[in-house]
């Protein structure tokens, strides 16, 4: 039949499919009807990549069992199933041959791309056009159904995993469970099913348990014995993380981190805090300070707990850098003052064409000025060079109320400043204007702040003693009337641009020279 879509929309339809318990890692094992290319048909996904005659060979056998195992699944499956659906697809498998391209797949270039064009897998329709394969499973539909649906089916694949299970069982070795503190259980050699979802790990997944090299053995024990866990909890934990991952209430990107959260008891509190991290718009906030609890039963904060974890990957592991668990009140009383802290009152933008450009620029990224994505890309040029650290720190001062490090104020400054001395106005007129930006300072500053320091309000502050603050607001005021005796048309760096360094490290050389240069 071809391509034909499924579902409504671009990502058309998801289906729960059969996936093994057997460990794929040395090759030679698929899935059960549904899998890529080169389990459905010997395929290789790229056949002319550059190898060694030894590995393209070690490839082409492992490509071959996996061809194997696929059919052989199926053919056993017909084999005690007394359906002619499976039949149909057996059928259908007797007529292919491993490596033997179908007349449906095609291994090339596009129709009419350059020869210097890299050639990929194409797929033919039903309706005779090509298009280009991605990292595409195969599965089956017979006289209309797909035979994944299949209640018979669909049974016949649990009792077949539940064998798998019965037999890992059978050969694993019994010790104690580091998570769920039992003595005697099954432990499981491979944590399955893979976690997938985390950034610089593998397409299929990968785990948060892993040992491979005779160096990591102790005391006897190999593999994932080093961190004995019994088969139930293992599964239990890597199902529960999958789920979490795919859940935008359950989890927030920043960078290369994955940041997952949960309360033990109701989901009310995870759309609340995710609401509050990625879209934090003025109303959902100051509804928030106002009453903190909306929304969540006050008998249940007081005695519910918040889990958050944060994860980072490495290729085929995943590491936990941060863990957290705290009663639900704390972490909604952590998020008010979050929001108290990062509170300023943002002036109004004058009217100008360059405003007006900028306008409508800005409404292509509508995430709020707030959101912790926004705050952690003031401290880099582009989101793709956030780091680990800053987003974990950012993290943790949100829900955890703890003190982000001063150190982050210099990659923030050091935007600031690399902005500022650019000549393009269009593109830096915003500056002033953010929030994010000068939010995230005044949070710094104040938990930074020591007891005879000066607190930052929301709203500048006409009488104070602090220098540096006075020294900042003059900057400004003289900035302001160079710009206002040249009729706001001046190009170039102003005095702010020009002078911001050096003021800083010595005022008491730039601030004269500025006042005289004020009275010309």
């Amino acid at each position: 039949l071809g391509l034909q879509p499924t579902g409504d929309d671009k990502r058309g339809k998801e289906f729960s499919c059969p996936q093994t318990t057997r460990p794929k890692v040395a090759g030679g094992v698929s899935e059960f009807l549904a899998d890529g290319l080169t389990a459905v048909f010997g395929l290789d996904t790229d056949p002319d990549g550059t190898m060694s005659p030894n590995k393209r060979a070690d490839r082409d056998k492992n490509n071959e069992r996996k061809y194997e195992d696929f059919w052989k699944q199926i053919h056993k499956a017909a084999s005690l199933i007394n359906d002619p659906k499976i039949k149909a697809v057996t059928t259908f498998g007797s007529n292919l041959r491993c490596n033997s391209i179908p007349p449906f797949l095609r291994w090339g270039t596009a129709s009419g791309s350059a020869t210097s064009a890299k050639p990929v897998w194409w797929i033919k329709s039903a309706a005779g056009t090509e298009v280009r394969l991605g990292s595409t499973n195969f599965s089956f539909r017979v006289n209309g159904e797909i035979i994944l649906l299949n209640d018979i089916i669909r049974q016949y694949w649990r009792e077949e995993y539940s064998k798998e299970i019965n037999a890992a069982q059978i050969e694993s070795t019994k010790g104690l469970c580091l998570i769920s503190g039992k003595r005697e259980q099954n432990l499981s050699r491979i944590h399955d099913p893979k976690i997938k979802g985390v950034k610089n790990t593998l397409i299929f997944g990968a785990a948060i348990v892993s040992f491979e090299d005779d160096s990591s053995n102790s005391y006897g024990f190999s593999r994932s014995l080093n961190a004995g866990t019994s088969v139930e909890a293992s599964t239990a934990y890597c199902i529960a993380l999958n789920w979490l991952l795919s859940r935008e209430d359950h989890h927030s990107q920043l960078g290369q981190t994955s940041f997952c959260y949960w309360a033990n008891q109701s989901n009310n509190p995870n759309s609340l805090f995710s609401k509050l991290l990625n879209r934090p718009n003025t109303q959902t906030i100051q509804q928030f300070l106002k009453s903190p609890q909306s929304g969540v039963e006050r008998e249940l904060s007081n005695r519910e707990l918040f889990f958050t974890v944060t994860l980072a990957g490495n290729s085929g592991r995943i590491v936990v850098r941060h863990w957290k668990q705290q009663p639900l009140d704390q972490c909604i009383e952590n998020f008010r003052k979050w929001f108290v802290d990062l509170e300023l009152l943002v002036p109004n933008k004058p009217l100008s064409n360059i405003n007006a450009k900028r306008e409508k620029s800005d409404n292509k990224d509508n995430i709020p000025p707030l959101a912790i994505f926004r705050l952690a890309c003031t401290t880099v040029r582009e989101a793709k060079d956030l780091l680990p650290d800053v987003t974990d720190q950012l993290f943790c001062a949100a829900f955890e109320g703890t003190v982000p490090s001063r150190s982050l104020l210099k990659p923030i400054l050091n935007e600031l400043c690399s902005k500022l001395v650019r000549k393009d106005q269009e593109k830096n007129y915003n500056l002033i204007y953010d929030e994010s930006r000068f939010s995230l300072i005044k949070l710094i500053l104040n938990r930074n702040r020591k007891p005879n320091d000066m607190e930052i309000k929301p709203q500048l502050m006409a009488d104070t003693d602090d220098a540096a603050y006075n020294c900042g607001r003059l900057l400004a005021i003289l900035a302001d009337t160079q710009k206002k005796a040249h009729e706001y048309k001046l190009e170039g760096a102003g005095i702010a641009e020009r002078y911001f360094g050096t003021a800083i490290v010595s005022p008491a050389s730039v601030f004269p020279l500025l006042l005289r240069l004020n009275r010309h």
